[in-house]
């Protein structure tokens, strides 16, 4: 159970890092002309294809510090490495899946899964491995 839970949080957690980063390095680094339909899907096609590269990179920091910070919480909650990597192949396999889809060039693409994999790597190798010792709880009621 603490798995699952560990895992849920560091998605939810992943994403809103992600979220946030993407937000702060477009805004800093990129102004969306006026006059964006953002439920167009071509002028934003149109818009991803003709943006400059401070702001993909900004998207890439968003990735890799988005996954970073899932995997580290993941790893640290369930006190388990697989926890992590599992939170962090969840999230390269969603924008792998939706990266691919975009008009983007090779490079940009591999990018794309490459951040969120060496994200999750750092991340769960940052937080030190605890051994699975018996719950303080279950020791108190003496349930070990």
């Amino acid at each position: 159970m603490r798995a699952i839970a560990a895992i849920l949080a560091g998605l939810i957690a992943g994403f809103v890092v992600i979220i946030l980063i993407g937000v702060i390095g477009l805004r800093a680094t990129y102004a969306v002309p006026a006059g964006l339909d953002p439920y167009d899907g071509r002028q934003v096609l149109a818009l991803l294809k003709a943006m400059p590269a401070a702001p993909k990179l900004a998207l890439l920091a968003a990735l890799f510090g988005g996954t970073l910070a899932g995997a580290a919480l993941a790893k640290l909650v369930a006190r388990r490495a697989w926890a992590g990597w599992t939170v962090a192949g969840l999230i390269a396999l969603y924008f792998a899946f939706s990266m691919l889809s975009l008009p983007l060039a090779g490079l940009e693409q591999a990018l794309a899964i490459a951040g969120p994999i060496v994200g999750g790597l750092i991340g769960v190798h940052l937080v030190k491995a605890r051994p699975a010792a018996i719950d303080e709880d279950a020791a108190a009621t003496g349930d070990a």
